[in-house]
């Protein structure tokens, strides 16, 4: 039996277990991984808790259409992260991975998975076995129709494998319950991409515009054909 040589208190037992689990945090306080990913854009690191996408949590960005910036928007911290040489995978894509341009735009390819499924339960399914693996530090995956209870394994699959997990579902889902941690409703504009982030774990509502001139540059996200 352990011995203790004082007292302890309530508040400070729930501090230690704060610390200690970084899956629990408290509404009021924010509770921030030390290992956040920066996005690569400062006007949302500013906006998210922490300063960037977290890992151990899922993501979802919910898109009206594809096309307007949604997969620039990662590929500043994907990059980070193959050149750090931590795998990320990609599930479902809707158009082909283009190698070259996937490449150009700074990807490490050797440290890059694509799984290719032919449905939405192959993939959730997928999505779910490489979070847990803890081989991943990012998985993102794209997905058409989802129920609460699949986007609630997700985001305990993110915490047990501690991986950024990514999820791209339609705009009409976005007052449908979920379980992830973050949603963010992006929609275009003529000068920029609009990012509602309507839920963020320890933070705040908060709506961003970044510049679409910052998706002009040599990033390599033409993708030459949509899948049938």
């Amino acid at each position: 039996m352990p011995v203790f040589s004082g007292w302890i208190t309530v508040d400070t037992a729930l501090e230690l277990l704060l610390r200690q689990q970084p899956v629990l945090w408290r509404g009021q306080r924010q509770q921030y991984q030390k290992d956040v990913i920066p996005t690569g854009f400062t006007t949302l690191n500013h906006a998210l808790p922490g300063g960037g996408w977290h890992p151990g949590a899922l993501t979802e960005l919910l898109v009206k259409q594809y096309g307007i910036g949604e997969f620039s928007l990662l590929l500043p911290a994907l990059k980070s992260l193959t050149a750090q040489r931590k795998w990320v995978a990609l599930v479902n894509p809707p158009y082909i991975p283009y190698a070259p341009a996937l490449e150009n735009a700074g990807l490490h390819l050797d440290y890059l998975l694509i799984v290719d499924t032919d449905n939405d339960d192959e993939a959730l399914w997928s999505i779910e076995q490489l979070l847990r693996t803890g081989t991943f530090s990012a998985v993102v995956g794209w997905i058409k129709q989802s129920k609460a209870e699949k986007q609630r394994r997700l985001q305990l699959a993110a915490e047990t494998g501690q991986c950024w997990a990514v999820t791209y579902r339609p705009e009409s889902e976005a007052e449908s319950h979920s379980p992830a941690a973050f949603r963010l409703v992006l929609s275009v504009q003529q000068a920029s991409l609009d990012i509602d982030i309507c839920k963020s774990r320890g933070g705040k509502p908060r709506q961003v515009a970044l510049d679409r001139s910052l998706f002009d540059q040599p990033q390599g996200v033409q993708w030459p054909c949509k899948k049938n």
